[in-house]
């Protein structure tokens, strides 16, 4: 345990990296974070809010708001996780440069996690902000309470990510990721309506989407509903289980990737 702790500076060390580049490109970076986000939540909580009066015994905003918290999270977890981090791995070789210092794998990529799961906090928290300006969140203490469900859902989504990463040979196979992967949970986790709707079979797919789980605990939370304790551990533990799972191959593969 003390090793660990002593060797938690260098994946921070990692995320201060990336924090002072990020730096450099803040304005872009931001509009990609939070403007797509909010746009989404302005098109549809508005849009389809005016002919849908409730969905889920919500009011059609309120039922909106936590859909995109969760998904402008898992987009841009995954957006660093995957072109980001494969760019750094590849075309910049910011990865090898790390290495080359006394940071291991393992602590490179806790730090690749840790940023990405940064990023994803911060483009939730745009949405939060207008959505409570907007009247779609009934909870405020709910919807800040949801943000450590967020930071767990951010490593699984980092995870994923970097599990692509270390897989691609090109950027194609990023593109395969982000089309079968994340455009998925974004469409079938129930995101702007109840996934309820699906038939039998579709919906017991979208309980394999991790984005799925998150929503189920995000949306009571900023509604001021009640949790079901064990349904809510169940969701939590999917989560964990898979953003541990991989997170594993990810290290796995970049270790015989990099150091083969």
């Amino acid at each position: 345990m003390e090793r660990i702790i002593e060797r938690v500076p260098y994946s921070l060390a990692v995320w201060w990296r990336h924090f002072l580049v990020w730096q450099k490109t803040i304005w872009s970076s931001l509009a990609l974070q939070m403007v797509n986000p909010v746009l989404y939540l302005f098109a549809f909580g508005f849009g389809l809010g005016a002919v849908i009066s409730d969905m889920g015994g919500l009011d059609y905003l309120a039922f909106v708001v936590p859909g995109m918290m969760a998904y402008s999270l898992m987009f841009t977890t995954s957006f660093e996780a995957t072109i980001s981090a494969y760019s750094r791995l590849t075309m910049q070789q910011t990865w090898s440069a790390i290495l080359a210092t006394p940071v291991s794998l393992l602590e490179l990529m806790l730090g690749e996690a840790a940023w990405g799961i940064a990023k994803g906090l911060l483009s939730a928290f745009g949405v939060v902000v207008v959505g409570y300006i907007w009247g779609g969140i009934d909870s405020l203490p709910g919807a800040i309470l949801s943000f450590v469900v967020l930071a767990v859902a951010g490593f699984t989504f980092s995870a994923c990510g970097l599990a692509a990463t270390a897989h691609a040979r090109n950027w194609e196979f990023i593109s395969y990721f982000m089309t079968f992967w994340v455009t998925p949970n974004f469409i079938f986790s129930g995101v702007f309506f109840s996934i309820d709707r699906f038939p039998n079979y579709v919906e017991a797919l979208s309980w394999l989407l991790p984005t799925t789980h998150l929503i189920a605990i995000v949306r009571p939370l900023t509604a001021g509903q009640s949790l079901d304790l064990l349904m809510t551990l169940v969701h939590l533990a999917m989560l964990l289980l898979l953003g541990g799972v991989m997170f594993w191959l990810a290290y796995r593969k970049l270790k015989s990737r990099m150091f083969d």
